[in-house]
């Protein structure tokens, strides 16, 4: 994530000026502008020389020290060992997606991580479950309906983002910084790829995680009979986090990943974009299986029918516009879109749809709002190369 701002270190000048020098002379200020000696005798420490260039980040060599996420030489995946080789598929997704801990043996090796995918929505569904857990135990403390109706959402949504790392959090930030500060795809993705946070990533981190724990609130406040209550919140945490992984899968599938040569992370990145064949269509099919059947047996067919609407719509809309902006898609945009459909799903499932279910009064503001919203993406950005069509 990258600062608002631009330049690089101060120049030598500053420097000296921040020392009390001027330029590079080493002659002693007049004695009327010279320090008194401290009090006590002690000869005072010689102030440090500020290290503005780096602020204390870990440099870009530390991270190309990393590899390439694994110690193999290349793909080590054997038809021969086929159990083996899928207990390892399984757990690399486990390890990429939560902190929790796994057997001897997984690593990130990219090529066994792309085909780990195929399980993304089954452990996007143990995710939600967890935060279920805790939504229901902070619900029995502090009661949905009462006035402290928020913190059981919260409380659950801190403890899905302790699970995960802040993985698809830290994603969306990236997204935020390099889509609100970068004029062009080469300064969006340096500004995506730099690890320091700027006003886009705080501000719009901040509101999508209020537009989370306030969804989660309005389901739970809500008629049972109408899919609320904590009941309803646990289903919709379920749904929502299967259902939202899936949108990686399908982009990894169909959109180009992006290489970039320069990135400190090339090592693994670049190995995933060689690997993104291994994502075959059976495994794709197994992956859509579980985003069908995982939501339906948590929500029923018609609020299931919600969630496939939204995650479809999402899906579509970040594969156009990541292809337009960016040429394809990479990790950080791809975090992005699973938060923005786990978001939308739980706005689309505690919204009052009969309010403009067929009535043009009750629809005509949410036309308004999609025409407002669209003009100027649509204006800005070319998000459909209709001559190729």
């Amino acid at each position: 994530m990258a600062p608002n701002k631009r330049g690089g270190p101060p120049s030598e000048e500053t420097l000296a000026k921040l020392k009390g020098k001027k330029g590079q002379s080493s002659a002693p200020p007049p004695a009327s502008k010279q320090k008194q000696a401290p009090a006590n005798g002690e000869a005072a420490a010689a102030a440090e020389p500020c290290d503005f260039a780096s602020g204390g980040m870990i440099s870009k060599e530390e991270v190309e020290a990393r590899g390439a996420g694994t110690d193999d030489p290349g793909d080590t995946y054997s038809r021969a060992r086929f159990a083996w080789s899928e207990w390892r598929v399984f757990f690399t997704g486990l390890m990429f997606l939560t902190r929790l801990p796994v057997p001897p043996g997984i690593d990130h090796h990219p090529a066994f991580l792309v085909r780990s995918m195929m399980w993304f929505p089954l452990l996007g569904a143990l995710i939600g479950g967890w935060g279920a857990v805790f939504f229901n135990a902070a619900a029995a403390l502090w009661p949905p309906a009462a006035a402290g109706s928020l913190l059981p959402a919260a409380i659950s949504t801190f403890s899905t983002v302790w699970l995960t790392g802040c993985f698809h959090e830290d994603g969306l930030a990236d997204t935020f910084d390099g889509f609100g500060g970068g004029w062009g795809r080469n300064q969006i993705l340096r500004i995506m790829k730099d690890s320091r946070v700027g006003t886009y990533a705080l501000v719009g981190t901040a509101l999508a995680l209020q537009l989370k724990t306030s969804g989660l609130a309005a389901i739970a406040a809500a008629a049972p009979e109408a899919g609320g209550g904590v009941a309803g919140v646990a289903a919709a945490l379920v749904a929502a986090h299967a259902a939202s992984r899936w949108t990686s899968m399908v982009l990894i599938y169909v959109c180009e990943y992006v290489q970039d040569d320069e990135d400190a992370k090339r090592g693994m990145y670049n190995w995933f974009a060689q690997s993104t064949r291994l994502l075959t269509a059976p495994r794709l099919a197994l992956g859509t299986l579980q985003a069908l059947v995982i939501p339906l047996l948590a929500l029923g067919p018609a609020r299931a029918a919600i969630v496939y609407a939204v995650t479809a719509a999402v899906t579509v809309a970040s594969g156009l516009y990541g292809n337009a902006v960016l040429g394809g898609v990479i990790g950080d945009y791809l975090g992005a879109t699973i938060q923005v459909a786990e978001i939308l799903v739980y706005c689309a499932l505690s919204a009052d749809w009969s309010r403009v279910a067929g009535s043009w009064e009750g629809a005509a503001p949410l036309l308004l709002l999609a025409a407002v919203a669209a003009l100027p993406v649509i204006y800005c950005r070319r998000i459909v190369d209709w001559g190729s069509c």
